[in-house]
């Protein structure tokens, strides 16, 4: 009858009981005898609508088997059987689903709701072989008494129920009469208190308990499968926003480096061819990654190479810099969110390298960090945290608010003073 509760979300709370469940769980045709399957199971319309179900149809029951037995005169009626009876079904279909509703209103955790919901309908089916072992004899001596239906003993007269009809040929004796129904036999006695369990446990809400376990799985499935649609539409917002900074930004990097070019034709013609060629590489690199539908399948191996176009293409117009790129080939191919590596990188021209005076260098290294996650570091040696703000690239802010959009707090930016000075900015990234 009980099962291990299932690793489930935690229960609705009480004010939502009263509410319909998701139609992705109950579907949106319900007629009159299954309305009440729409509300939270043991929630008050759900008890309402299945004791008006149920109690209906033992009532249409009780009375097409035992008003026949109201008509006859003469006869002794079974009172003190037909109370019994009347107990047997009323009490479980009562007491279990209220009991099951005052736990719902509760709003504990799932694995409690579930153990306290099981240990009512087990309470249930105890109070009622209780009442059947130890109170329906005297509950049926006394009715005896009141209707004089005892012997001179005093004992209330055992009377046989038999529902069905009787056919006697032309000429044939009549049966003969029933005999005194004597004690029952022990594999009756197990026979009745077997279905006395079964009945309790479906009239308590036994079967209900399956339908809870189905009820919690389908809000799980529910919530986890909304929170993917509205993570899916952030990601697709966060990725329209960046295929609209990336348009924004290009022109204006072209149009500064095409500006350092034509200043260096005059001076320094070598200079500006290699700044022309290193443009040449940065686009051929950055282009057709920034332009890619959503960013989806970047790695870490074509960020890399993009940084190392762009801090060639610096290096081309700015002699002083000099920069290192460390990265193990077996992280190449991990996924790594688009225009956030090159981000750092131009912070660390723009904050870093430009406003310190004298060679400065710049080091891109790539690593597996203890906690398993894929660390990526860019740091240099410039004018460190006094730099003035500013700059050209996504900016710090925009990229903590993409790794919370991405990886829901399992990634992060870090930011310290180097020690050779500067600033060492580290993405840490789960490596999947």
């Amino acid at each position: 009858m009980t099962a291990a509760a299932p690793a489930v979300v935690p229960a609705p709370a009480p004010a939502d009981l009263d509410t319909p469940l998701p139609a992705e769980i109950v579907g949106s045709s319900q007629g009159w005898f299954t309305r009440y399957r729409a509300y939270p199971v043991f929630s008050r319309p759900w008890v309402s609508g299945r004791q008006r179900v149920l109690g209906s149809m033992l009532a249409m029951a009780l009375l097409s088997t035992g008003g026949p037995l109201l008509l006859k005169e003469g006869e002794d009626l079974p009172w003190g059987g037909i109370v019994h009876i009347s107990v047997q079904l009323a009490l479980p279909l009562l007491l279990g689903p209220w009991l099951g509703w005052l736990v719902r209103r509760r709003g504990w955790p799932a694995r409690r709701e579930w153990l306290a919901l099981v240990a009512v309908v087990a309470g249930v089916i105890m109070t009622m072989l209780v009442f059947h072992a130890m109170l329906a004899e005297p509950v049926k001596q006394a009715i005896a008494q009141a209707t004089g239906q005892v012997d001179e003993k005093g004992q209330r007269k055992r009377i046989m129920l038999s529902v069905g009809m009787m056919i006697s040929r032309p000429g044939e004796p009549p049966p003969p009469p029933l005999a005194e129904p004597g004690p029952l036999p022990p594999e009756v006695k197990i026979m009745n208190t077997l279905t006395s369990v079964f009945l309790s446990f479906a009239l308590a809400g036994g079967f209900a308990l399956w339908g809870w376990r189905r009820e919690q799985a389908g809000l799980a499935a529910l919530a986890q499968a909304r929170a993917l649609q509205q993570a899916l539409a952030s990601r697709r917002e966060a990725e329209l926003r960046l295929s609209v900074l990336a348009a924004q930004v290009e022109p204006h990097f072209l149009f500064n480096t095409l500006a350092g070019v034509r200043s260096a034709i005059t001076s320094d013609p070598q200079r500006a061819s290699e700044m022309v060629d290193r443009l040449v590489d940065y686009l051929r690199a950055a282009i057709p990654r920034l332009r890619a539908d959503g960013g989806a399948q970047a790695t870490l191996g074509d960020q890399i190479e993009i940084v190392r176009a762009y801090l060639g293409l610096m290096a081309s117009r700015m002699p002083r810099l000099s920069y290192e790129i460390a990265a193990p080939p077996e992280l190449l191919a991990a996924p790594f969110p688009p225009l956030m590596l090159i981000s750092l990188a131009e912070n660390a021209v723009k904050h870093g390298a430009e406003p310190k005076m004298g060679p400065v260098r710049i080091t891109v290294a790539a690593r597996l960090a203890v906690d398993g996650r894929l660390a990526v570091t860019v740091a240099d040696n410039g004018a460190g945290f006094g730099a003035s703000a500013g700059g050209s690239g996504l900016g710090l802010a925009n990229i903590r608010e993409r790794l919370q959009q991405m990886y829901q707090g399992r990634a992060g930016l870090a930011l310290k003073a180097g020690a050779a000075g500067g600033v060492e900015a580290t993405l840490s990234l789960p490596l999947e």
